[in-house]
């Protein structure tokens, strides 16, 4: 894995189309026939509680290969108190990346800005 051609920055506009077609692709039978994780992401953009300062894209000589983002949310714990977390993903790489080291070196850059931001 070469880091040097890698960059990791926050998803624009102009990206939804093709990080929406890299997150079908790369989830496409996986988990069922087809795949509906791209769709997810789109309702998830929508969502008032989509954290778009966690919201990433790791480019790989200028071509877009791996998105990852965060939602807040809350878990109601047994004494009835809401506590506040966020949840993550879809996160995914291209097929052509997978296995290589750039879900891992996503993963941490996204939960070390998360921890920043939280």
């Amino acid at each position: 894995m070469d880091k040097n051609n890698i960059i990791i920055r926050l998803e624009q506009k102009k990206d939804h189309s093709t990080v929406e077609n890299l997150v079908r692709e790369s989830f496409w039978n996986v988990y069922r026939p087809g795949a509906v994780e791209h769709f997810v992401l789109k309702c998830l953009r929508q969502d008032i509680d989509f954290v778009q300062e966690l919201d990433f894209v790791m480019e790989k000589d200028g071509k877009i290969i791996g998105q990852n983002v965060f939602v807040k949310t809350e878990l109601k714990s047994d004494y009835g108190k809401n506590v506040p977390i966020l949840t993550m993903g879809p996160i995914c790489i291209d097929n052509q990346y997978k296995r290589m080291g750039y879900g891992k070196l996503l993963l941490d850059y996204s939960l070390e800005k998360a921890k920043e931001l939280y």
